[in-house]
């Protein structure tokens, strides 16, 4: 029995080969950004980027993480990217389950919102009237992180293929995981 909470830059497949993988294992699936948005009455991606909408969708990202944490029984969790760095998060997570870094190389994560349409969000900085494309801004954050990603994850796992070859080691890596616990 296990929590499984995997983190991971954005589109690196968390919530794609979650779910996937819980269908298989027949494991209820959670997604902490969903729970977030619920909880905060999300209407707008580009609302998260103001600081008081941001703040409280972190706030309830942490609640998300914690709720999960807390469940009886197995479960696969996909957090949101930043949160899964927030110490109180990583807490939760080592202590109530195990982490799996799903790895994707930046540039597959580029190709694809380059080829993506209607999702792209450009925002100005009202200080410097520069655009910001927030997916690119988040793909090099997460390069500049990289390193606190390794560190927190218990486990890796590398997605560089299509969903359903990542779906399937994911769970064959969720199965070792849970013959090595028994």
């Amino acid at each position: 029995m296990g929590k499984y909470f995997l983190i991971g830059i954005p589109d690196s497949g968390k919530s794609t080969l979650g779910k996937l993988a819980a269908d298989i294992l027949e494991f209820p699936f959670y997604d902490t950004d969903i729970m977030a948005a619920k909880q905060v009455d999300f209407k707008s991606f580009a609302n998260i980027f103001t600081s008081d909408f941001g703040q409280k969708f972190m706030d309830a990202q942490l609640s998300a993480i914690i709720e999960t944490a807390r469940l009886d029984g197995d479960a696969i969790i996909s957090t949101g990217a930043e949160v899964s760095l927030v110490p109180e998060c990583v807490r939760y997570m080592r202590n109530n389950g195990t982490i799996i870094h799903i790895k994707r190389n930046p540039e597959l994560i580029l190709e694809k919102l380059k080829n993506r349409k209607g999702r792209k969000v450009v925002l100005r900085d009202v200080k410097t009237g520069i655009e910001i494309d927030t997916q690119l801004d988040l793909v090099k954050r997460y390069m500049e992180e990289y390193s606190k990603y390794e560190a927190i994850a218990d486990l890796y796992l590398e997605n560089n293929k299509s969903e359903d070859k990542g779906a399937r080691k994911l769970v064959m890596l969720i199965n070792k995981c849970q013959a090595e616990n028994k």
